[in-house]
């Protein structure tokens, strides 16, 4: 399996002919083919109801996944990522929608497609790399939580009123649940659970999908069925802009691209860290620019917003999915349905897709690993809580951020103190001891060596604790500031480093510092030289000795040249 990094766009261009010529595979192509038609199954009834919950015709969010699908599947910097319209989009497109109408919402639609190629350029996209590992399981676990909230009402055959699980206290009795749909959602749920255990090869979601379908075609029509689909494609066409008011869309475009940003690297990301694909890493940027791509390729077709969708990647990565080819075959089964097989889904029951939803909401809260974090790491649970439960209960964007201040708590609550050790050495580095007499006699001699070895980050949390160094003793000759020990050193902690060097300098000090790695490359960034005749940053603690001694003898040498030079002085006049 390839390796995604960033990079550039000859090297990129290489990585695609490569998976381009691995979707024809023989090796692949089966589990592919099982993949697509799992995810298309699934994403069908997906893409049409997420249409008209966002205020639109069901045939937009059909058409938008089959455009949109084949032109990320072919570009994207993820291989297994499936796109289309996704549920955290639903608030924001269904208020372009109220607000602009239908054309202002292919019009932002275009615009937030633009705006992400220009974010994938500048690299914006692998800033997502940033994101703490628990934040991205708490985005899995949310869309999890999202999932079972809205599908199991599908699977009790509940009426189309009761939208989620969570609004049942609201709206009373009175309802009945239809044995027939739980019979079809649960045999699902059995194939897809017991088959793998009895054939590994066997596509059990679609086995279970099509065996729920033969039943359920003996059962009554009020079994909830996908039912029929609009035929054909609208003409590509770009959006106008004449009538736009730019003031009002702008804001919501900015919203729009950033949601559907997010939204698509936390997929990809998440995608990343499925069992079996740790090697697998993608390429944010690429991602980036192939949704935007994707965006635009929608708007051309009076599309809606679509984004990386982790429900359905995960569905054709459990299905079988290992190349580019699912997520293309699947948009191309997709535009095949838009054309001619609308008859065909139409017959599937809404309580089969249910079950196979149900399960893959289930499997993205991975309890499993949680049970293994938790016996780890407890803290981290947290964070997967509070990024999963804000996410589910109240906004995507708020539970990311949500869980970035939770983990970012945690980060600093674990923050190892920083502690500093100071020691008068001679310059040869042994313990320098004077009498008692000597020290009351002499009490402002300078010491020859101070060595200062700090432990711990040297960051805006630790401020001034370079600056108490010198106040116990007169300032040495030497000092060397050993920074081994130091993890970070931000832009506070350099300028700590630098005040203490001006200061020993302005003292006719000379600053020795020991540092190497990251703290290194930081120093020297931040213009401390790497050897001057009062300062030198050295690698270790001996080449530190080594410096002192080399200067402490040209400083002899220096000063006994100075003493033996002979003082010239005028001849006297003698008087005559």
């Amino acid at each position: 399996m390839l390796e995604h990094h960033s990079t550039g766009a000859a090297a990129r261009a290489r990585l695609l002919v490569q998976d381009w010529k691995q979707m024809v595979s023989p090796k692949t192509f089966g589990q592919d083919l099982s993949g697509a038609l799992t995810v298309a199954c699934v994403a069908l009834p997906l893409n049409l109801a997420l249409a008209v919950a966002s205020g639109l015709p069901a045939s937009v969010g059909l058409i938008s996944g089959a455009i949109a699908g084949v032109v990320a599947g072919l570009l994207g910097g993820s291989r297994l990522q499936v796109t289309g319209p996704e549920a955290a989009l639903v608030p924001i497109v269904l208020l372009l929608v109220q607000r602009h109408g239908i054309e202002g919402m292919v019009v932002a639609t275009f615009l937030a497609g633009l705006l992400q190629i220009l974010l994938g350029v500048l690299r914006v996209g692998r800033l997502a790399k940033l994101l703490p590992a628990p934040v991205v399981r708490g985005f899995m676990a949310g869309i999890g939580l999202i999932l079972l909230n809205s599908q199991l009402p599908r699977l009790l055959g509940l009426p189309k009123s009761i939208g989620t699980l969570s609004s049942l206290p609201a709206q009373g009795g009175g309802w009945m649940l239809h044995a027939g749909g739980i019979a079809l959602g649960v045999l699902v749920i059995v194939c897809m659970v017991g088959l793998p255990y009895v054939q590994k090869r066997v596509p059990s979601v679609l086995v279970g999908l099509v065996v729920a379908t033969l039943i359920g075609g003996l059962l009554g029509p009020e079994l909830a069925r996908v039912g029929s689909l609009p035929a054909g494609l609208p003409v590509p066409r770009i959006p106008s802009l004449a009538g736009v008011e730019w003031g009002a869309l702008l804001p919501d475009v900015l919203s729009l691209a950033l949601l559907a940003s997010l939204g698509s690297l936390m997929s990809a990301s998440a995608i990343d860290q499925f069992p079996g694909f740790e090697k697998q890493q993608t390429d944010h940027d690429q991602e980036l620019m192939a949704q935007g791509m994707a965006n635009l390729a929608s708007s051309l077709f009076g599309g809606m917003p679509v984004m990386g969708a982790i429900v359905r990647s995960s569905v054709s990565i459990q299905a079988g999915a290992r190349t580019r080819a699912a997520s293309v075959l699947h948009a191309l089964l997709l535009l095949v349905v838009c054309l001619v097989a609308g008859a065909l889904v139409a017959r599937v029951p809404i309580a089969a897709l249910a079950g196979i939803l149900v399960v893959v909401g289930v499997r993205l809260l991975d309890l499993r690993g949680l049970r293994k974090l938790w016996e780890q790491e407890r803290s981290q649970v947290a964070v997967v809580a509070v990024t999963a439960i804000v996410i589910a209960s109240v906004d995507l964007l708020l539970g990311l951020g949500a869980g970035v201040m939770a983990s970012m708590g945690l980060l600093l609550k674990a923050r190892p103190r920083t502690e500093v050790q100071t020691r008068i050495l001679r310059l040869d580095g042994r313990p320098h001891f004077r009498t008692l007499g000597a020290a009351v006699a002499e009490q402002d001699e300078r010491p020859p060596l101070q060595r200062v070895r700090v432990r711990g980050p040297l960051d805006f949390l630790s401020p001034g604790v370079l600056n108490t160094v010198l106040t116990s003793q007169p300032i040495p000759r030497y000092l060397v500031l050993d920074l081994t020990a130091v993890p970070y050193l931000d832009a506070a902690g350099l300028e700590d480093v630098l005040n203490l060097r001006d200061c020993l300098v302005m003292r006719k000090g000379v600053v020795v510092v020991v540092a190497w790695g990251e703290v290194e490359r930081m120093l020297t960034q931040g213009g401390f030289p790497r050897q001057s005749p009062s300062v030198s940053l050295v690698a270790s603690y001996d080449d530190a000795l080594e410096y002192i001694a080399r200067s402490h003898k040209a400083a002899t040498v220096a000063a006994g040249q100075e003493e033996a030079r002979p003082v010239r002085n005028r001849a006297p006049v003698m008087d005559s």
